[in-house]
């Protein structure tokens, strides 16, 4: 198994979620009965040193050997989870998925992972960019927002956001009007300053969240007013953000999380875990990381079990899932009843990704199932940031569900809009009143000029006379 960098608030808080769902697993009486779930985890350091531990995982007594059938093959470890980002994920993935090892990953979206020719046993407890594009496109669909920005970094997760948002507006009535991907090093307030100036007052920011940051910072000390912000679930839970002097002044910021945002028994776990050596791995686990990667987090056990509960929690159930989608594979492949399990079967990797293909489970009051594609069910809230109140919340004000069918609601009532109540205008124009007609102005179909009808070139009719008229003129011509 993976974690992000455990030298990480954030990292060290999956690492968390990782073992309280293991150590849940083995205290079950149910679930793998008299079966302990063993791992391991190493730290992501960076995608050349991730592959020592990656070809680790893949080999049988410290070496690997050409294989000559998938039924003869018994890697180091049936199952993983991770890494965290697509990048990270799409580097190291061919290794296993050619060997159909079942990668359960909980932190990459890109959607060219969900190509079975390409990733066959890749499997994923976080949607595609896919449907969170969708998701994004519903909401600006559902205020009437046709003049959009969008803002991403440099990687894969957002240029493939970025790809699949253009791709999908198309017949929507949707104008991009500014699309840029950052750097690190960008200049921001130069973007802040051309958004302004093309009058578009929707940005979707679909990036990481140390890109995301520095953003939101920019606007803040550039004066940017009255936006709206689209967070993609990359950051839509960011715990210091919502703090930062001034937030409350750019405007509302609306983001996709999880629809659920906590695990019972997981702050007892945190509490209880603060008592072991060091960062909360025993001495064997620390030698194990201290060999794979010599990025050692010396402040790790100096931090509170408050600051571990209460950072980010957009992935916890990502994490939670994938550690009990491989139990429930493995579950089933030792063909286990509520009392005890055939420990005397062997387990090969492509025995749990034939089962985790057929899983249907309920966790935690969330179904957890996967498509033809080894894509998640979607069940995700539309979460506004209350930066108005002190300390900032974060408050559900609608759902997107994907199964059995598309349902995509908001209450409009819960959102407070910084413009006198009402919702803010982002429009290329308005709409042309009755007896004027549209004049097409620049390339985007959103942005138009009004102009007066000619004298008896002007009907006021519904659809209904229309098609009515026609049929009796067809007549007249017959």
């Amino acid at each position: 198994m993976f974690s992000r960098h455990i030298s990480s608030i954030s990292g060290y808080h999956m690492l968390q979620v990782m073992r309280f769902a293991v150590e849940e697993i083995n205290n079950s009486t149910t679930l793998l009965p008299n079966v302990s779930l063993g791992y391991e985890i190493f730290d992501y350091c960076s995608n050349t040193k991730n592959f020592n531990s990656a070809l680790s995982f893949i080999s049988k007594n410290g070496s690997i050997k050409p294989k000559e059938k998938l039924n003869n093959y018994q890697p180091k470890v049936i199952a993983l989870t991770g890494p965290y980002g697509s990048t990270r994920t799409m580097t190291i993935a061919p290794l296993f998925t050619m060997d159909l090892i079942p990668m359960v990953n909980y932190g990459a979206s890109t959607s060219v992972l969900s190509n079975k020719l390409q990733y066959p046993s890749f499997v994923r407890t976080m949607p595609s960019n896919k449907d969170l594009i969708e998701m994004i496109i519903h909401i600006i669909r559902w205020f009437g927002w046709n003049w959009v920005a969008f803002i991403g970094s440099q990687d894969d997760y957002s240029s493939d956001g970025l790809k699949l948002f253009n791709k999908y507006i198309n017949n929507t009535g949707i104008c991009l009007a500014y699309q840029e991907c950052l750097s690190s090093n960008a200049n921001y307030s130069l973007t802040l300053k051309k958004i302004d100036m093309l009058n578009i007052n929707v940005i979707v920011v679909f990036a990481w969240p140390q890109y995301a940051s520095k953003f939101i910072k920019a606007a803040i000390a550039n004066n940017i007013q009255h936006k709206v912000w689209i967070s993609s679930n990359a950051w839509s839970m960011n715990k210091q953000l919502p703090k930062e002097p001034g937030i409350a002044k750019i405007g509302t910021i609306i983001g996709i999380a999880e629809r659920l945002l906590s695990l019972p028994g997981f702050n007892e776990f945190v509490y209880k875990s603060r008592g072991t050596t060091g960062a909360g791995l025993n001495d064997s686990e620390g030698a194990i990381k201290r060999k794979k990667c010599n990025q050692v987090c010396d402040y790790c056990s100096l931090l509170t079990a408050e600051e571990i509960i209460n950072e980010n929690p957009t992935l916890s159930f990502s994490i939670y899932s994938a550690i009990y989608t491989i139990a429930h594979a493995l579950h089933k492949v030792l063909q286990c009843d509520m009392n005890k399990c055939h420990k005397n079967i062997m387990v090969k990797p492509y025995m749990l990704l034939e089962e985790i293909k057929k899983l249907d489970f309920s966790l935690s009051g969330r179904q957890v199932k996967y498509d033809k594609n080894y894509d998640p069910t979607i069940s995700y809230a539309v979460v506004l940031w209350r930066t108005d109140v002190n300390p900032p919340q974060f408050v559900m004000v609608g759902k997107y569900e994907k199964l059995p069918k598309i349902a995509f609601t908001i209450d409009n009532s819960l959102l407070p809009w910084h413009n006198n109540g009402s919702v803010p205008f982002s429009n290329c124009s308005v709409e042309c009143e009755a007896g004027y007609s549209r004049q097409p102005e620049g390339f985007h179909c959103c942005c138009f000029s009004c102009e007066k009808c000619r004298p008896n070139t002007y009907v006021n009719f519904s659809r209904k006379y229309l098609r009515r008229l026609t049929m009796t003129t067809w007549d007249l011509k017959g």
